[in-house]
């Protein structure tokens, strides 16, 4: 292939997260607010409704989707029609949320169960294109380019959701329901549209032979590989705890401002600039230079990075400093962008032949992090505070967080990419002599 098409591939590759970053802006911040405030729906069901996308990974949407995309062909494409599928159910479904929260306002249980049914078809298709997205991702970048595609891709994700975000603001600034649903309807059309013209044309084609190279698995027989594998189990551990630490402060990082510092919502939002600006500029830079840096050495750095950070931000609190507080966060950012693209490109990279099996399988310890982080650290601020001081709460919450960092940095020497292909090969065939027998 050209060496200027195969780049200029790269970057098309890269692009297509700006699909998904249009529709989760949307969902988790103008949705979310819409329909607590302007609908007067329950929070706690608005969001229960957003989280059935993270139980459809629970449920092993991911580890699904990819293992079909490493066994299954449609018109000698493997990843594409999944990409691409999931993409245009996640379009279509999210275009028919705003319809239905409206019909709650007058059939509140019929419009709930059809939120629950689009939520449900919503969180498939998200996770089925993303997965295999990523896997296609490790299939065209090669070794050398995977960690630029992955921070590229993720930093577009961020921009696009903050770009998207001030849009929307000046969109429903005169707020009306039929504004909302349009919004809703050409963001996916948009999405949709960016997303094909991204994406098609990238995949080369199968041939018959190339699908003989490996053992088709069943579903079962999925499941069954990764529990025979000690080493699969351990970095699917690293992956929760790894993730868990990297994002289990976002929802108590803006209260802790306001509990211990008694900062204002107009101090608190400031938070993300300085935090997110820090850790989009040291993801880059990561992505661009982690073949000199090493994988591992990107993740530990990030982590005691982090660390360091966390440790200015509980003596923010204890001095009461805005300024320490502000550099804490810059700290954060720093360590995060590190640590955060490490372990992308660690868990791309960690996938024995099987991409979309593996990929999905870390995918789904990701999202259970994310998920926990969020359930958990909220609940245990919430018990903290009721038990002690705001500033020993919030130490004991940031502590958590420490340990996960600490946690992740002692167990991330024991893997190993070599060791875990060769497990991974020994199980498989031990595994089809029983089923053969």
């Amino acid at each position: 292939m050209n060496r200027l098409v195969y780049y200029f591939n790269l970057v098309r590759l890269s692009l297509f997260q700006i699909s998904f970053g249009i529709i989760y802006a949307i969902l988790t911040d103008t949705l979310n607010r819409v329909m607590t405030i302007e609908l007067g729906i329950a929070a706690f069901i608005v969001g229960g409704l957003i989280g059935i996308r993270e139980l459809m990974a629970f449920l092993g949407v991911k580890i699904w989707a990819g293992n079909l995309s490493d066994k299954t062909h449609f018109f000698g494409y493997r990843r594409t029609p999944f990409v691409l599928g999931g993409l245009l159910v996640s379009a279509v479904s999210f275009s028919l949320i705003a319809p239905a929260a409206f019909k709650m306002q007058d059939n509140f249980w019929a419009g709930l169960i059809e939120l629950i049914v689009i939520f449900t078809v919503f969180g498939v298709g998200y996770h089925a294109s993303l997965t295999t997205y990523y896997a296609l991702i490790s299939d065209y970048a090669g070794e050398k380019n995977l960690s630029k595609v992955a921070a590229v891709s993720w930093c577009l994700m961020v921009l696009t959701g903050i770009f998207t975000a001030v849009a929307m603001s000046k969109y429903l600034k005169d707020f009306t329901n039929e504004k909302l649903a349009t919004a809703m309807t050409t963001a996916s059309l948009i999405a949709c549209a960016i997303g094909f013209s991204m994406i098609v044309g990238l995949e080369r084609r199968y041939e018959e032979h190339d699908a003989k190279k490996e053992e088709s698995l069943t579903f079962l027989q999925s499941i069954k590989l990764i529990n025979t594998s000690p080493i699969t189990k351990a970095f699917a551990f690293y992956i929760f705890i790894s993730i868990f630490a990297a994002f289990g402060h976002e929802l108590i990082m803006e209260p802790f401002g306001a509990d211990v510092l008694g900062l204002s919502v107009s101090d608190t939002t400031k938070f993300r600039q300085y935090l997110g600006s820090s850790q989009l500029l040291f993801m880059l830079l990561t992505g661009f230079f982690i073949n000199r840096i090493g994988i591992k050495n990107a993740v530990i750095t990030g982590n005691a990075i982090a660390t360091v950070g966390f440790l200015m931000l509980m003596g923010a609190g204890i001095s009461q400093s805005v300024p320490m507080l502000y550099s804490a966060l810059i700290t954060i950012g720093i360590g995060l962008g590190f640590c955060t693209i490490g372990n992308i490109v660690f868990m791309i990279s960690m996938h024995a032949g099987r991409t979309g099996l593996y990929i999905g399988l870390w995918g789904t310890a990701q999202s259970v992090a994310m998920f926990s982080g969020d359930i958990g650290m909220g609940a245990l601020r919430d018990v903290m505070l009721h038990i002690a001081a705001p500033m020993m709460a919030y130490g004991i919450l940031f502590a958590v967080v420490i340990l996960a960092f600490t946690i992740s940095t002692v167990m991330v020497p024991r893997f190993s990419i070599e060791k875990f292909e060769e497990e991974s090969r020994v199980s498989l065939e031990k595994m089809l002599a029983v089923a053969s027998d």
